[in-house]
């Protein structure tokens, strides 16, 4: 028969420890860990100063002196009324010195948006004064150009109306004009074609200027019609008085455009030349009688008032 005790597995050491009633301290309490621990322990509970106490308790070799010295001298840190003073003191010191630090933060901030509120101020005034540079330039290039093609215009008028420019004004609608009190030749670009004197054994009281038929004929200056009709040997005739009293004298037209009494301004359009009474051709027949009296020489009429052909 076989043995009882061969049929049964050996006890393993827990199983040992607990039929033998042996009790194991954890390694924590060993020789071998309790000083650290115990130094470890005082380092984290004395804050003012225990280093000594600790040292001392260490050296005694027993881990409870490790424990309960620290924590004495704790007691006694705390129950010191200079070192709570002290402390209180450097507390108070940290958070001023972190209250001083956010202001400091919070000024440079605030330094930071007004520069770049300044700057953006700076660039919108640059802005605006180019803008309104701008805005004057092309103000003045319109006015500029208003005022050049005025002057062409007048130049235009003028060369059309035998004056200077001087003589001639512009209306708002840009309409060229004769000034008042100017003079103008009654017809653009005349022909000059026979002259005031004796002719073929009589007088000839005028200047003659070849034309086409219906070239415009027009009023010499500022004045009143005071004839508008036929005339033996003149065919259709008008006469103007003018401011001066001066009368002037139309002839061979081919069709009146005025009436008697009527008011004419210089360069006024009155009639159409034509060929019209006692005409060798196409043609006007210009007379001056200064003062409503006898006829005088246009051309030299005509050239003390500044118009020449």
């Amino acid at each position: 028969m076989s043995s009882y005790s061969g049929r049964h597995r050996t006890p393993t050491r827990a199983e040992r420890r607990a039929t033998t009633g042996r009790r194991r301290l954890p390694k924590a309490f060993g020789a071998g860990y309790a000083l650290p621990t115990a130094a470890a322990a005082t380092l984290v509970v004395t804050a003012g100063g225990a280093t000594a106490a600790q040292s001392t308790a260490l050296a005694s070799g027993t881990a409870v002196s490790a424990f309960t010295a620290p924590a004495a001298q704790h007691s006694e840190a705390l129950a010191d009324p200079a070192l709570a003073e002290r402390s209180k003191g450097e507390v108070a010191q940290t958070v001023a010195g972190y209250s001083d630090l956010a202001q400091r933060r919070q000024e440079s901030s605030q330094s930071v948006a007004e520069g770049q509120g300044r700057a953006q101020e700076r660039q919108r005034v640059a802005r605006d004064k180019k803008r309104k540079e701008l805005a004057t330039q092309k103000r003045e290039a319109a006015k500029q150009r208003a005022a050049e093609k005025k002057a062409a215009e007048k130049k235009a008028a003028a060369k059309e109306l035998g004056v200077s420019t001087e003589d001639v004004t512009v209306d708002a609608a840009g309409t060229p004009a004769v000034a008042d009190g100017a003079w103008v030749l009654p017809l653009t670009n005349p022909v000059f074609t026979s002259g005031f004197g004796p002719r073929w054994g009589r007088m000839h009281a005028g200047d003659d200027f070849g034309v086409p038929v219906g070239t415009p004929l027009r009023a010499m200056s500022n004045g009143e019609v005071v004839f508008a009709g036929q005339q033996s040997g003149y065919g259709t005739m008008v006469d103007i008085r003018y401011t001066d009293g001066t009368i002037s004298r139309y002839g061979h037209m081919s069709s009146l455009q005025v009436t008697v009494g009527q008011k004419v301004s210089a360069g006024e359009q009155v009639g159409l030349s034509g060929n019209s009474g006692r005409s060798t051709g196409p043609h006007l027949h210009l007379e001056i009688h200064p003062g409503g009296g006898e006829p005088v020489a246009p051309r030299s009429w005509l050239a003390a008032k500044g118009l020449t052909y």
